[in-house]
This record gives structure tokens, C-alpha cells and sequence, in this order.
């Protein structure tokens, strides 16, 4: 019979397996590389585009209601945008593998259990961050706000998401909606959580 500890190991085990597939799984090939470097995404999905920006005084008139809490870890983050986090959504954990800081990068998400996400949180010290998170249509436009909580609490970022480049340009930001932030790499999750 195995040892807790043991047992502990092997889980750890798994989803460190899991999160090496997965990346696996988003590693572009050679073929796709090419393709990404002339920008064409012929028989792919559609690209989603998003625009990050600062707000400032949320309108009362939005109702926002209750918000989702959100809580990531990060494993690793590499030069090339490359993250791996734990994220612990209201009452879901899982395992988040992105690739890529900008527009057309790939993410997966791989549930785990919350005794794996707690295995993994202490390897995430000084590169977390927390918030909440609201979903909203402004303009007909899907739209999170991210309310930030800790040392980062003076933040609220609105991201709007959008099915491609050209309704991406076209949207008019509301007057709460102050300076767009979303080439700015201070203000990734990643290197927010350096905080």
C-alpha cells in the first residue's frame, strides 16, 4: 500500500504529464509557423481579437451584480509569452497553458483537482495576483471587467472581445473606458502578478 506522500508525488506526477501534453498539444508545427508568420488563418477557427483598457469609475447604471472571484499562480512564464498557471475560478481549478504575448496565441485549460491546484500554489510564490471578474455587453460588444484585489486594488481593466481585426477597429470605447492598454506588456497577468 502506498504512503500518502507517495501517493502525493504520483498525483503531482500526473499533472505535471498533463500540463507537458497539453503544451505538446499547442506547440505549432514548422507548417504552422510559416502560416502564422505570413498572419493567414485559412480553415482555422476564427481569430478572436481583444482590446484592454484602463477604466475609470464604473457606472452605476451597469448593475454589475456579483462578480466571479479569481485567483492565478504562475508556474512559468517564458520570454516568448509562453505561461503556465494555476487558476482557481469560484469553485473550479485548473491548469492554464498559453502560448504567445500577442493576438493569435493559444490557450488550454486542463481541469485538476483542488488538492493538485493546492500541491501547485506554493510554487507560484511572489507571481499571483487576484480579482473579480464581471461580464457585461457594452455596444453589443462581450465584455470582462477585471476588479483587482491586494496590492493591485487601485486596478480595473475592461477587455472587449471581438470575432475579428475589423470589428476590433470599429468599436467606439464608452467615455469610462479610459486609456487602451493592450499592446502595453505591464499589464499582462503575468506581469501583473510580479507586483
Amino acid at each position: 500500500m502506498q504512503s500518502t506522500a507517495q501517493t502525493q508525488l504520483n498525483s503531482d506526477r500526473e499533472v505535471e504529464l498533463e500540463a507537458m501534453e497539453a503544451l505538446e498539444a499547442i506547440r505549432p508545427s514548422s507548417a504552422d509557423a510559416v502560416k502564422g508568420a505570413t498572419g493567414s488563418n485559412a480553415g482555422g477557427p476564427p481569430e478572436k481579437v481583444e482590446r484592454k483598457f484602463l477604466v475609470g469609475e464604473v457606472p452605476k447604471v451597469l448593475g454589475l451584480g456579483e462578480g466571479l472571484a479569481v485567483a492565478q499562480g504562475y508556474l512559468a512564464v517564458e520570454k516568448d509569452g509562453t505561461e503556465v498557471r494555476v487558476r482557481q475560478t469560484g469553485k473550479t481549478t485548473s491548469l492554464l497553458v498559453k502560448t504567445g504575448a500577442t493576438q493569435g496565441g493559444i490557450e488550454v485549460e486542463v481541469p485538476i483537482t483542488a488538492e493538485q491546484a493546492a500541491a501547485l500554489w506554493p510554487l507560484t510564490e511572489g507571481r499571483r495576483m487576484s480579482k473579480v471578474t464581471y461580464h457585461l455587453d457594452v455596444a453589443d460588444t462581450p465584455v470582462t471587467l477585471d476588479m483587482y484585489e491586494g496590492q493591485l486594488s487601485w486596478l480595473r481593466i475592461a477587455e472587449a472581445e471581438f470575432k475579428g481585426p475589423t470589428s476590433a477597429e470599429a468599436f467606439s470605447p464608452p467615455p469610462w473606458f479610459k486609456r487602451e492598454v493592450t499592446d502595453l506588456a505591464a499589464y499582462r497577468h503575468s506581469n501583473l502578478a510580479r507586483e
